[in-house]
């Protein structure tokens, strides 16, 4: 199959087919794509389009499609296909419940300790985020908004727990498309920084209740009027840029 012209079609070419050599690579490239946001929920993950997607095989591609349903990522009701989530109302707010209740374990466990080297990291973060948002880069943006709390997990030290943080971020970047306008995104980061205000100063108490105020009121912006998802080719929101 590599290397075959006739495979390259539509808008994959060889010059800006996303690289992947295996399953594990095929969920990274979807997970990726779903956090920020070029697949959107409901958009259907067809395997004949990721088989030409990837120029891979079709156990490769399987294997990663049943990978995203396993987390929740994706759906696939009987004989229809797979589809991005599309999570409803209510799961909505079990996702954010969940993310208060893990999230300010961590960034507690973060500020106990207080570390000058875990905030610098933090504000790297911050500062690459500030970036792209000033050059226009709104999805890269996002992802790595997202990325702050996964960050702040991983320096808590509990890898269970970034694994379930690493998650429900992308969860949450489902239930954004659905339920908040684009302009909202802007403000995703606004309490960042002053998180890492606390958890430098090892104020742990102050930066639980901050993040848990930080996710509640991202809850909060949601809109519950979801709109209906048009139509989208899969290989054009996965191909590479020039």
């Amino acid at each position: 199959m590599a290397g075959d012209p006739h495979r390259l079609v539509g808008v994959i070419n060889a010059a800006n087919r996303p690289r992947a050599e295996d399953a594990d690579a095929v969920h990274a490239h979807l997970f990726e794509a779903i956090v920020d946001q070029r697949l959107p929920p409901g958009a259907k993950l067809t395997e004949q389009s990721l088989v030409e997607t990837f120029d891979l095989g079709r156990r490769a591609i399987n294997d990663a499609l049943k990978r995203l349903v396993w987390e929740r990522l994706a759906v696939a009701p009987p004989n229809r296909g797979v589809f991005v989530a599309a999570p409803d109302a209510e799961e909505a707010r079990a996702i954010f419940a969940a993310r208060r209740a893990i999230e300010g374990g961590c960034v507690e466990a973060v500020a106990r300790r207080g570390s000058a080297a875990d905030a610098n990291l933090l504000l790297e973060n911050l500062a690459e985020e500030h970036r792209l948002r000033r050059a226009g880069r709104v999805r890269e943006a996002i992802r790595l908004s997202g990325g702050f709390h996964t960050l702040v997990a991983r320096l808590s030290g509990n890898p269970i727990l970034e694994e379930q943080v690493r998650l429900l971020v992308a969860r949450t970047s489902l239930v954004v498309a659905l339920y908040e306008d684009r302009a909202g995104l802007a403000c995703w980061h606004d309490d960042h920084e002053e998180l890492v205000a606390l958890i430098r100063a090892r104020r742990h108490r102050a930066a639980v209740t901050l993040m848990q105020k930080h996710l509640a009121d991202i809850e909060r912006g949601l809109r519950l009027d979801r709109p209906s998802t048009e139509g989208i080719d899969i290989r054009l929101m996965l191909a590479r840029s020039p």
